[in-house]
């Protein structure tokens, strides 16, 4: 990214350390989690999600991470959520790829699962009607979304649909957030470091942000447990 594409960050805001996360349920829509790993001690629970040999979309009960990029985006979210209730929801398996239909599926059972946010450090380069139909319903159901974008390379589907909170990496500290010009958000994109084969894709970037991002709303949804979707977005806007 060239200095020119970078947008003026405004009202850095700092994320509040006092609560943890405890009870928030975040569906983090990945390559899995490794429950086992150090900086991720445990989740709730999971599901593998997929297209098998007849074409049509199965569940499957292994959400175990073979590439390491789900266990490094919930890395990044315990790192300051530490509570948070997570959930790994699989949809890459030996690539960072998927059918849309999956993706959107996944976001189905997040919703049907009652989580009250979804995370997506992923991103489309192309509008997708039923992914686009899934976010809507999610955010009628009072449940938060956070997509991570990459407008170099034109990913920012889901994060422009409605209601969605779109992020990327920026120039900002950890445990610090800010918004952009253009309606999006910036937050540090470095990851926590991780060891062994987890490390491939433990890379800095739009994934880790989004994910700092999510456990900053895991923390404000903790605070207040009344505040519905619209309750926090109307929080945040306030900030600008």
């Amino acid at each position: 990214m060239t200095e020119a594409n970078i947008i003026k960050p405004i009202n850095i805001q700092k994320m509040n350390i006092a609560y943890t996360g405890k009870g928030v349920r975040i569906a983090v829509i990945d390559s899995g989690i490794n429950p086992y790993h150090s900086h991720v001690n445990g989740v709730k629970g999971g599901i593998q999600i997929r297209v098998n040999r007849e074409q049509n979309i199965e569940y499957h009960h292994d959400y175990r991470d073979r590439l390491g990029h789900g266990t490094a985006v919930a890395a990044a979210i315990r790192g300051i959520a530490k509570d948070a209730s997570l959930y790994g929801v699989k949809i890459f398996d030996d690539k960072l790829m998927a059918y849309p239909s999956v993706l959107a599926e996944a976001i189905e059972w997040s919703i049907e699962n009652d989580v009250q946010i979804i995370h997506l450090s992923l991103g489309l380069t192309k509008d997708h009607a039923r992914i686009k139909a899934a976010c809507k319903a999610a955010t009628e159901n009072n449940i938060t979304i956070v997509a991570a974008i990459d407008r170099e390379r034109e990913m920012i589907y889901p994060g422009v649909y409605p209601d969605v909170f779109r992020v990327q990496s920026g120039e900002v500290s950890r445990g610090e957030w800010a918004f952009q010009t253009d309606g999006s958000f910036i937050a540090c994109g470095f990851p926590r470091e991780l060891q062994g084969p987890t490390q491939l894709y433990n890379i800095h970037g739009h994934s880790f942000a989004a994910a700092h991002f999510t456990a900053y709303l895991a923390l404000l949804l903790e605070e207040n447990q009344e505040w519905a979707n619209k309750q926090l977005w109307a929080h945040v806007d306030q900030l600008r």
